[in-house]
This record gives C-alpha cells, structure tokens and sequence, in this order.
C-alpha cells in the first residue's frame, strides 16, 4: 500500500508538472504567435571538432510573419547569405542574388519559418520538447537523425517573444551558437530590407 501510494503521488506529480509545461508552451507559443516583424543583430560561432578556435561570423536578420519574408544577412567576415520570399528561396554572395531552385532549398525554407515562428505543434511532430524556465530543449524524436543530436533555444527571461541564444548540437560533437542583440519586437520593416 504504502508503495502504491508513493508510486501514485509521483505519478501525480509528474504528469501536474508535464501539464504545467504545456501550459507554459502554449502560453509561450501564443506570446510569440503576436511577433509579425523582427529584426536583429546575430554572432554566430561554428565549433569544430577539426579546428582549435571556432569560426566567427556577425550578421543581421528581418523576417516579416505577413509577407513570409525573411533575410539572413551575414556582414562579417564576408558579406553572404540568404533571402525568403514566400516560396522563393535566394542565395546572397555580396551584392548577387540568386535563385535556389531545388526542393532542398523549399524544404529549408519551410523549416526556417517553422523555427522563426516557434510552431510548437509543427515541432512536436518531429522534437521531444523539454522546457526549463526560459529555456527550451528540442530533442529530435528520430534516434538516429544525422544533422541535430540537440536544439536549445534560449527566450529573453523579461520578454519571452525575444530569443537570446540558440544552440544547434550534432551528432559528431560539432555545434553552432547563435546569440542575438538588439532585437526589434514588430518594428516597421521597409522593402528595401528585403532587396
């Protein structure tokens, strides 16, 4: 008896606190679900199991919920990156735009957006999700994925429709971190962002 009393409270316990973090998702989800426009600052590190320093790379980013539109413009130490309009996808080398016209490019569109949105029920489809205070923790559900081992994603404590820090882990040890600054929360964002 005693057992199952023990065996029934933790069980009381764990499924009180799952249901408390799916309420805290979906409140989440809802908060950030309000973000339309975006515009930020990013560092990106590659750590690299092959080189002692990682790589380091500084950059902007607009993304516009609306037009489904989203620049990832790396400034340094080369001036590249990529354009999303709706379900074109281009490739930025300085000053040149060019189409990506494979299904691969689509398909990473469509996963960008999903990321840039936090669609929770998108995600749950394919990521055990994990979450600790502001911090959320995508497992993908697939053991044996071959690009991520883990997603961790870092919400601003004060304001969680901002992201602070992601961290991208792969199966080989290798990671990347992300870490955004002055992040704008709906500004007006101009065409012109997206030439």
């Amino acid at each position: 008896m005693k057992y199952g009393l023990s065996l029934f409270l933790g069980l009381f316990f764990t499924l009180a606190w799952a249901q408390q973090e799916v309420s805290s998702l979906q409140s989440y989800a809802k908060q950030i679900n309000a973000v339309q426009t975006l515009q930020s600052n990013f560092t990106e590190e590659k750590h690299l199991s092959l080189l002692s320093q990682p790589i380091q790379s500084e950059g902007t980013l607009a993304f516009d919920k609306n037009t489904q539109k989203l620049r990832w413009q790396y400034k340094k130490p080369f001036e590249n990156g990529f354009l999303i309009e709706k379900e074109k996808v281009y490739r930025l080398q300085g000053p040149l735009k060019k189409p990506v016209e494979s299904a691969m490019g689509r398909m990473f569109m469509a996963e960008m957006l999903v990321w840039l949105t936090l669609d929770f029920d998108s995600l749950q489809k394919n990521y055990q999700i994990t979450l600790n205070g502001s911090k959320i923790t995508f497992v993908p559900l697939l053991k044996e994925h071959k690009v991520v081992k883990k997603i961790t994603v870092w919400l601003d404590e004060k304001d969680v429709r901002v992201v602070t820090q992601v961290k991208m882990e792969e199966p080989s040890g290798d990671f990347i971190v992300w870490k955004f600054n002055q992040t704008q929360i709906n500004p007006d964002l101009s065409a012109e962002v997206f030439q």
